[in-house]
């Protein structure tokens, strides 16, 4: 098998279990994707200024699976709703979300921080 093979078929994307009491759930949070992260980043950029806020729940929203059936929980379209839910539940679903992406070291303590708020 050649590297680029090996490459390719490799599962990188780590995931997780995480327990959110607030909503009486588990769910599997899987890290992102390249596109993933494009996606993300596309859509919290307004007039070349990072929303925050935007970021917070698009991450969720991409990162957030069904355990069961394997699929995204939220759409987009779930956006709006999603933002009304607990800051504290959205939050714990988020750490874990930067820690398996490798977001959550020192280096990126201002990415965590607009996280946390």
């Amino acid at each position: 098998m050649s590297l680029r093979d090996k490459i390719l078929q490799s599962v990188d994307i780590p995931s997780e279990m995480v327990e959110v009491p607030e909503w009486g759930v588990s769910i599997e949070v899987r890290g992102m994707s390249g596109s993933d992260r494009v996606r993300i980043f596309d859509t919290i950029a307004v007039d070349g200024e990072i929303k925050a806020g935007t970021l917070y729940v698009e991450t969720v929203l991409v990162t957030a699976y069904d355990p069961e059936s394997g699929a995204r929980v939220f759409d987009e379209g779930d956006r709006a709703a999603l933002m009304e839910k607990s800051a504290q539940a959205l939050d714990s679903v988020i750490k874990r979300v930067l820690e398996i992406n490798g977001m959550s070291s020192e280096a990126d303590a201002e990415t965590a921080a607009s996280f946390q708020g």
